[in-house]
C-alpha cells in the first residue's frame, strides 16, 4: 500500500509539472500574441510532456516504496498477550515497530572493507598454526618460494602492571608453520628494497597449562556473547536472523522482564560480575574487586574478558585501568595494538584492512571455545563499536553473529556451556531515546539464556524455571546469581551469592570491602523468581523501574507540574555547576514531554512521595536533552518538587566537558552532560 508521504510527493511533482507547462504556455502565448488559439501541434506536445513527466515520477516513487527494505516486514513479531495476573510487576510488552519510532528505524548499510592489501598470512582455526596463505600470494603476484619477500612475526605482550601500553617481542622469520606463544601477533612483509608491502594482526587463544579438564559429566561453563547498548526490541528489529536462530534452533529463553540497574556499561556490568552495585568511591583501583571470574579461575576454568574500542573499556574509560591482567585471556591488548597501527588508520570504518573487525572478534572467541572444548570456561565479551552510538547500525553484524552461533553450536563448542546472549542496557543516545518507547528500551536490554539439551536430564528444574521467569521481573543482579549457580557444578558447593571470604580478605580499602560484603539481591534464573517481586526486591531503582509504565498520565508542557519540574531540574543542574568557573550556566530551552504518576511511591532512601513526574527537556548551552524523575511533596496545600536519583543525558555530548578533570567526571558522570566549557 502506498503511504501518505508517497501520495504527497506525487502531488508535489504534479504541481511542479503543471507549473512548468503553464510557464512554457505563457511564453509561447506572448510570442504568438496575434494568434487566438495555440496550434493543435503544440497542445499535443505539451500534453505529452506532462503525461510522460507525471508517469515517470509515479513509477519512480512506486518503485522506491515497494522495493526498499522495511524491517517491519522482515521481522515476525509474536505479541505476548498471555500475562500471568498473579505477577506483581506488569512490565510493558511493546511492539518493536511501534508507530512512534518507525521514523527512526531503518536497514543499515553493510560494512565495506577496502581491499588495500592481500591476505598473505593466516592462523588455521583448527591447528592454531601461523602460515602463509597460498591464494593470497597467487593473487598478489608474489611467489612463496622466491626471496622477493621477507616476512616475520612479533608476539605482542601486555606489561605486567600496565593497561595502556604494549610490548613487542623480537622479529621471527616466517619460513613455514609456526605456533606463537602469545594470543596476539603482528605480521609484516618487506620487499627487496626494505619497503613494507604487507602487515596484519592475528588473534588466536593459546591454551594455558593451569586450566584443567572436565572432571565429570555434570560440570558446566559460561559464555557471555554480549553486545553493548542493545535492547530486546532492537535485537528483534536489527538482529532478525540471530533472534530467530536463538529461539528456534538453540531453544533460548528470552527474559522479557529483564531490567537494567544503572545508566551505562560499568554500573550494569559490575553487578553482573560481583552481585553488588557499582561503587563510585573506588580510587581508580579495580584489581581487588571480587569478580566472579576469579571464582571460576580458582576452580581451574579458563577465563576470558573481551571488549573492542579500548578507549571505552569499562575499566579504562575516565579511569586508570586495571593494573594486573584480570583474566587468563584479555583482548584489550590486541585492540590497543591494532588502533596504534598505520594499517588500522588507513582502513575503512569497522575494518582492519580487508577484514571486518567483528569477524576478527568472533574468530578469537571461537578459538577460545575450541582450545578449551574439554575444559570449563568463563567467557565474558561485550562488542561495542556497531551498537554503542546508533540504534540501527548493529544490524550489519546480524548474519555474522548468527553464523558464529551456528558454527559454534554445530561444532559442539556449546555442549558444556551455558550461553548468555545479552546487552548491558538499551540505546542511550540516538533519536529513538527521546520517545517513550525508547525510554523503555533503554531500561530493558536483551537477555537470553541458552542451555545444552543434556542439562534437562541432569538438572531438570533449570529449563522449567527459565520458562517461568521469562515473564517475571528480573534484573542485572540475577545474572551474577546465575553465574554462581553454574559455578556450583564445578566446586560442588552451594550456590550462595555471598562473596567468598578469600576474595573479601584481598580487598585493601575497608569501604570497598564493606560494600562487597553486603547481601546481593540477585536470584538465580534457574530457580523460580517470586511472582510478587517488585523493583525494590530486584535491586532496580524506582527511576529505572518499568513496572508502572502505562499507568502514567501525560501532561501538557504548559501544565503547572511540567513548568515546576523543569525549573527544579535547571536549578539542580546549576547547583551542581556552582563553583565550576569553566562551566556555563544552564537554561531551559523547552519541555518535550512530562508524565505524571499519581500513586504514592517509595524510593530507595525510604522516602514516600504522594506523586511523581518524569520529564524530558532540552537545555542549553550544549543542546542537551535530559530525562529526570521528580517526587512531589505536598505539605499544607503547597507542593515541592525534588529530583530523585540520577538525571540522564539522552543525546550525545561529545567533549563539551573536557575542561573538567577526568577524576571529577568519573565520580559525577552527570557533569559530562551538563557542563559546557566556556
Amino acid at each position: 500500500m502506498v503511504g501518505k508521504s508517497f501520495l504527497k510527493t506525487i502531488k508535489n511533482h504534479e504541481a511542479i509539472s503543471i507549473k512548468i507547462i503553464m510557464t512554457t504556455y505563457k511564453k509561447h502565448k506572448r510570442t504568438h500574441s496575434n494568434q487566438q488559439t495555440i496550434e493543435p501541434y503544440y497542445t499535443i506536445r505539451y500534453l505529452f510532456i506532462f503525461v510522460t513527466t507525471l508517469a515517470s515520477v509515479t513509477v519512480y516513487h512506486i518503485h522506491q516504496e515497494l522495493v526498499r527494505p522495511k524491517l517491519e516486514h522482515l521481522v515476525v513479531y509474536e505479541n505476548l498477550t498471555d500475562r500471568d495476573p498473579r505477577v506483581t510487576c506488569q512490565f510493558p510488552i511493546l511492539n518493536p515497530f511501534d508507530a512512534s519510532i518507525l521514523k527512526y528505524v531503518f536497514v543499515p548499510k553493510p560494512i565495506r572493507c577496502m581491499e588495500r592489501s592481500y591476505r598473505l598470512t593466516y592462523i588455521d582455526m583448527d591447528t592454531g598454526l601461523l602460515q602463509f596463505n597460498a591464494s593470497g600470494f597467487e593473487e598478489s603476484g608474489y611467489s612463496m618460494t622466491s626471496n622477493t619477500l621477507r616476512c616475520y612475526y612479533q608476539e605482542i605482550y601486555r606489561p605486567i602492571d600496565d593497561d595502556f601500553h604494549l610490548e613487542y617481542g623480537p622479529q621471527i622469520p616466517i619460513t613455514g608453520f609456526h605456533e606463537p606463544l602469545t594470543d596476539f601477533i603482528y605480521v609484516s612483509c618487506t620487499n627487496l628494497f626494505g619497503i613494507t608491502v604487507y602487515s596484519n594482526f592475528h588473534a588466536y587463544a593459546r591454551r594455558r597449562p593451569e586450566v584443567r579438564k572436565f572432571k565429570d559429566d555434570m560440570e558446566l561453563g559460561v559464555a557471555v556473547i554480549g553486545i553493548d547498548s542493545i535492547s530486546r526490541l532492537n535485537f528483534m528489529r536489527q538482529m532478525v536472523n540471530s533472534y530467530n536462530f536463538i529461539n528456534k534452533e538453540m531453544n533460548g529463553d528470552v527474559m522479557h522482564g529483564f531490567t537494567k540497574v544503572g545508566e551505562n556499561t560499568f554500573p550494569n556490568v559490575i553487578p553482573m560480575l560481583t552481585g553488588r552495585s557499582f561503587i563510585t568511591e573506588h580510587n581508580n583501583k579495580f584489581d581487588d574487586w571480587p569478580y566472579v571470574w576469579k571464582d571460576f579461575s580458582k576452580e581451574g576454568a579458563a577465563t576470558l574478558y573481551a571488549e573492542d574500542q579500548p578507549e571505552f573499556n569499562m575499566f579504562d574509560y575516565l579511569a586508570k585501568g586495571i593494573t594486573l591482567q584480570p583474566t587468563l585471556h584479555y583482548m584489550r591488548t590486541y585492540w590497543l595494538a591494532v588502533e596504534q597501527s598505520m594499517l588500522y588508520k588507513m582502513s575503512s570504518p569497522g575494518c582492519l584492512g580487508p577484514t571486518p573487525k567483528h569477524l576478527i572478534y568472533f574468530d578469537y572467541l571461537k578459538s577460545f571455545l575450541k582450545v578449551y572444548k574439554d575444559s570449563p570456561v568463563f567467557l565474558f565479551s561485550l562488542f561495542n563499536e556497531v551498537s554503542h552510538d546508533f540504534v540501527n547500525t548493529v544490524g550489519v553484524i546480524d548474519l555474522d553473529y548468527m553464523q558464529f552461533l551456528k558454527t559454534s553450536l554445530l561444532e559442539g563448542l556449546f555442549n558444556r556451556t551455558v550461553v548468555f546472549v545479552l546487552g548491558d542496557h538499551g540505546n542511550r543516545m540516538d533519536f529513538i531515546r527521546r520517545t517513550k518507547v525508547g525510554t523503555i528500551e533503554d531500561r530493558m536490554p536483551m537477555v537470553t539464556v541458552i542451555i545444552p539439551e543434556w542439562v534437562n536430564m541432569k538438572y531438570p528444574s533449570w529449563k522449567e524455571s527459565l520458562r517461568d521467569n521469562r515473564m517475571r521481573l528480573t534484573s542485572t543482579y540475577d545474572i551474577y546469581a546465575t553465574f554462581r549457580h553454574i559455578l556450583s557444578t564445578l566446586n560442588n558447593q552451594n550456590k550462595s551469592t555471598d562473596i567468598n571470604e578469600y576474595l573479601l580478605n584481598s580487598i585493601e580499602d575497608q569501604n570497598v570491602k564493606n560494600h562487597f560484603s553486603a547481601t546481593s539481591t540477585g536470584l538465580s534464573l534457574f530457580e523460580p523468581v517470586p511472582l510478587v517481586r517488585d523493583c525494590n526486591a530486584a535491586g532496580v531503582a524506582q527511576w529505572l523501574c518499568v513496572c508502572h509504565e502505562g499507568q502514567q498520565k501525560r501532561l501538557d508542557p504548559k501544565h503547572p507540574y511540567s513548568i515546576a519540574a523543569s525549573n527544579e531540574v535547571i536549578r539542580y543542574f546549576n547547583e551542581l555547576l556552582d563553583g565550576l568557573e569553566n562551566c556555563a550556566e544552564m537554561k531551559l530551552d523547552f519541555i518535550e514531554h512530562t508524565y505524571l504518576y499519581e500513586a504514592p511511591q517509595k524510593y530507595d532512601d525510604g522516602k514516600v512521595y504522594a506523586k511523581s513526574v518524569q520529564i524530558t527537556l532540552k537545555a542549553s548551552p550544549g543542546n542537551g536533552y535530559f530525562e529526570a524523575t521528580l517526587g512531589i511533596e505536598i505539605n499544607n496545600g503547597s507542593q515541592t518538587f525534588e529530583v530523585i536519583g540520577q538525571v540522564f543525558r539522552i543525546n550525545k555530548y561529545g567533549h563539551q566537558a573536557d575542561c573538567l578533570p577526568r577524576t571529577m567526571l568519573a565520580k559525577m558522570p552527570i557533569l559530562k552532560g551538563i557542563c559546557y566549557c566556556d
